[in-house]
């Protein structure tokens, strides 16, 4: 009966293996290229690429002028009942006044100032966003009965994410209370994010200072 049980087992672990739910066999599949400059580079003569097949690649990783990981990113989490051409509309005309008004300032800017102010909305919402990225986060730990808000260190995917909801999240409310359009709000947040200033960047501290009010509970994690 034991042996029976064993071979079930084994056969059990064979069948469960990460390969078999696998569509891409890794003996004939390799990783696609998404980097310009990479594709613009001829394979040499050895590489695996030149004769196997290539995985099919996301839609957020395809290499054109104008898309971008970060953007496709910060479109979905700001996407609502499902209309992500909303969503796309104003994240992009949030970018569009972003360049509006950096190019009205560079304009009334002398030579020396206009060297300081970038003109691409990509690279300033990516720094806004990369500003709002907290450190650690509260985790609802449970003993005897009561429940601890426990500080955790945070990864960088995760962080990217709750940084987007924070931002999301503020300038749902104003535009809730009738301040000004979605977009609007969004444009003034991720310019004063770039700068470590607005009001994800409060948010992002007061996270921090509930961390650190709460760190005698950190021996909870394990």
């Amino acid at each position: 009966m034991s042996k029976k049980l064993a071979n079930f087992a084994q056969k059990r672990w064979i069948s469960c293996s990460s390969n078999s739910f696998n569509m891409y066999d890794p003996r004939v599949f390799r990783e696609p290229v998404s980097n310009v400059q990479e594709l613009r580079k001829p394979l040499d003569v050895d590489d695996e690429r030149n004769f196997l097949f290539l995985k099919a690649m996301k839609s957020d990783a395809t290499p054109v002028f104008y898309r971008d990981s970060v953007i496709d990113k910060l479109i979905r989490v700001c996407t609502k009942d499902g209309e992500k051409e909303t969503s796309r509309k104003n994240v992009l005309s949030a970018l569009e006044i972003i360049k509006r008004r950096q190019y009205k300032a560079w304009a009334k800017a002398n030579d020396e100032e206009k060297k300081s102010i970038e003109l691409d909305p990509f690279v300033i919402a990516k720094k806004g966003i990369k500003n709002c990225h907290p450190l650690m986060k509260l985790q609802g730990v449970t003993r005897g009965g009561t429940t601890y808000q426990v500080p955790f260190p945070i990864e960088e995917p995760e962080a990217e994410f709750r940084a987007m909801k924070m931002m999301r999240d503020i300038c749902r409310v104003r535009a809730k209370h009738g301040e000004t359009h979605f977009k609007d709000i969004l444009a003034t947040e991720l310019l004063a994010a770039s700068q470590n200033e607005g009001s994800t960047i409060t948010a992002k501290q007061e996270l921090h200072k509930t961390c650190e009010a709460n760190r005698a509970y950190a021996h909870y994690r394990a």
